[in-house]
């Protein structure tokens, strides 16, 4: 049996032929997919609408005058981005540099998760959480492009789409695999860290901890990737509340995705005991692959219609801008 430090309440079932097999037909699947979607993305990008990184004045819900990547720049920043694009944006090398970089990092992090956890265990939390991803963001983007500058939201104004990634070597829908692989190694890192602190606190309490501080992390990494020099994602205006010109939601998702994850990922074992390997395995994906779509569907729900009506109702009639004036 694997021995698990991250929490004394992890009972890790012990590996056999059997689960080793059966994930392996699950990454198999996890690889086709990926192969499918970066064809899509780089040789048919008309299917998913994908932004050119070239030709910006071709931007359309939203424009380049509708992103708020622009009011953060300068004049002379608007026209070198017109004129030149998005920085490295069709750098194909440079993204797959990174991407070789990030396989790596969440290689080494995966055989620490096998140590300590098994090979099931460890495959659940990698698979389920590429998965997830993937899929939460991707309906974001998705529904962004086919339906921004469709509607008005209060007290943001017109929404003009959600977000988009501009790099990317191989993609999981419009997902790039380094964003997949990023919050892999953002959400074990912090559960990691939470139980080795906090061993003695419950599975609802770790899961706070790890939440808070992959939302910490998040807090200070996405100005950086999101500004003129990087461009990395670029984001649609139509969201009320802006906190160094992200939306604030991004933020509470990231906490509220990373918190939900851990709890039912620390559940698995007796799932398994419960359902048995297999069945465990299926449901335990296909709840991450509902849950990317429920939970983007949620915030979106809750976030603009919701909070952002009832702000109105309060007399609130511009977007919040925190620190003001970014």
């Amino acid at each position: 049996m694997a021995d698990s430090t991250i929490s004394q309440d992890i009972r890790v079932p012990s590996d056999s032929d059997y689960e080793r097999r059966l994930m392996y037909v699950v990454y198999l699947l996890l690889v086709l997919s990926i192969v499918f979607s970066t064809y899509l993305h780089h040789f048919q990008p008309h299917v998913f609408r994908v932004p050119s990184n070239i030709n910006i004045g071709s931007w359309q819900h939203p424009s380049f005058e509708q992103t708020t990547i622009y009011d953060r720049m300068t004049e002379a920043e608007r026209q070198r981005v017109l004129a030149e694009g998005i920085p490295q944006g069709e750098s194909l090398a440079a993204a797959c540099f990174g991407d070789l970089l990030i396989i790596l990092l969440s290689w080494i992090l995966f055989r620490h998760a096998r140590k300590h956890y098994g090979f099931w265990m460890a495959s659940c939390f990698f698979i389920g959480s590429f998965v997830f991803t993937g899929l939460e963001e991707s309906v974001w983007i998705v529904l962004g492009r086919f339906f921004g500058g469709s509607f008005s939201l209060s007290p943001g104004g017109v929404f003009w789409g959600t977000y988009w990634f501009t790099k990317g070597g191989m993609w999981f829908i419009e997902t790039p695999m380094y964003a997949c692989l990023g919050w892999f190694l953002y959400a074990y890192s912090c559960v990691w860290v939470a139980g080795n602190v906090f061993k003695k606190m419950g599975p609802w309490a770790r899961a706070t901890v790890g939440g808070l501080l992959a939302m910490g992390v998040d807090l200070w990494a996405d100005p950086v990737n999101t500004s003129p020099e990087n461009m990395t994602w670029v984001w649609g205006k139509g969201d009320f509340f802006l906190f160094f010109g992200i939306p604030v939601y991004n933020f509470v998702g990231w906490f509220l995705v990373i918190f939900t994850f851990a709890v039912f990922w620390e559940k698995l074992p007796d799932l398994a005991k419960r359902w048995g390997t297999m069945r465990c395995t299926i449901n335990f994906v296909l709840i991450c692959m509902v849950g990317g779509v429920v939970t983007a569907i949620s915030i979106f729900t809750i976030w603009f219609i919701i909070a952002g009506n009832l702000l109105s109702l309060l007399g609130v009639n511009q977007v919040i801008h925190l620190p003001p004036g970014w």
